[in-house]
């Protein structure tokens, strides 16, 4: 017998029991849902049939926007909405009036479910729309610094170490197109790193557009304030607030040149030792 047989018989065995390879295709992405509306020109009043595809099940609303959309809602004629059901095959052709938008072009035709999970828009040529523009977004409000410096301080109070008032100076610019009206300034003052004391902020009223204000911050420094120590400010804009921290030392030297005064006053007057003359006249005897 051949002994090449045996092996040769299980290997067929083995292949006859292995799993055919399988003919199922492989399973492609969803396609996104989509809108097809017919194409050439249109006019408000005029019913069209717009066709949706790729839709999952369910309640779908319609609706005409202008100005692209951009600002949702407001752009679209959402009280002329129309509804409709798309089936389990994720395709519905549906009747829609076009409405006039409530703002001019662009136009287009933006259809979602009930939640807004699921959205699609189609451009629309729309003719016969009489709504004026959207109007232009308002500009976000900005300030820059223009100057921020501690005032000359009288030397003798801080030189000893007694409560004074540190002022400084700040001038905010507006360099926007709209006027920043009265926006909320914070300060903290403390030691370098550790400025967490609340501070009495100025307010800062309305600052038209080219226009800089100044203003005097004023910071109470009681007994404790020794050191270096920081005002930070922050002046809380929508968009573009302003930060900025300032720095200010205070050593009572007064206090160190008062007490060396004293130790060395006492010295001074301290009555000179007669020691080198009884050494003198002993050697004469």
């Amino acid at each position: 017998m051949n002994p090449l047989l045996p092996a040769t018989v299980a290997m067929l065995a083995l292949a006859a029991l292995a799993p055919a390879p399988s003919s199922t295709p492989s399973v492609t992405a969803r396609a996104r849902p989509d809108i097809v509306v017919p194409s050439g020109a249109l006019a408000i009043g005029q019913q069209i049939m717009v066709t949706l595809r790729h839709w999952p099940p369910g309640t779908v609303q319609l609706e005409l926007c202008g100005n692209g959309a951009h600002r949702g809602a407001l752009d679209c004629a959402s009280d002329q909405a129309t509804y409709a059901q798309v089936p389990a095959a994720g395709t519905a052709v549906v009747p829609i009036l076009l409405a006039a938008p409530p703002v001019a072009c662009p136009c287009l035709v933006q259809a979602r479910n009930l939640t807004g999970a699921v959205q699609a828009t189609a451009a629309l040529p729309l003719t016969g729309v009489t709504a004026a523009p959207a109007p232009a977004p308002a500009a976000a409000p900005e300030l820059a610094i223009d100057e921020l410096r501690v005032a000359e301080r009288g030397p003798l109070r801080g030189w000893f170490g007694f409560p004074e008032e540190l002022t400084v100076h700040l001038t905010l610019r507006n360099p926007g197109p709209a006027a920043v009206v009265d926006p909320p300034l914070t300060l903290l003052f403390g030691p370098a790193g550790r400025a967490h004391t609340i501070v009495d902020a100025p307010a800062l009223g309305t600052i038209e557009p080219g226009q800089a204000r100044e203003y005097d911050i004023r910071v109470p420094m009681d007994l404790a304030v020794i050191g270096k120590h920081e005002l930070h400010g922050r002046v809380d804009l929508p968009e573009r607030p302003v930060a900025f921290v300032i720095e200010t030392t205070r050593y009572p030297w007064g206090l160190f040149v008062l007490a060396a005064i004293l130790v060395a006053i006492p010295i001074a007057l301290r009555p000179r030792s007669r020691r080198p003359r009884q050494q003198r006249h002993r050697a004469a005897t």
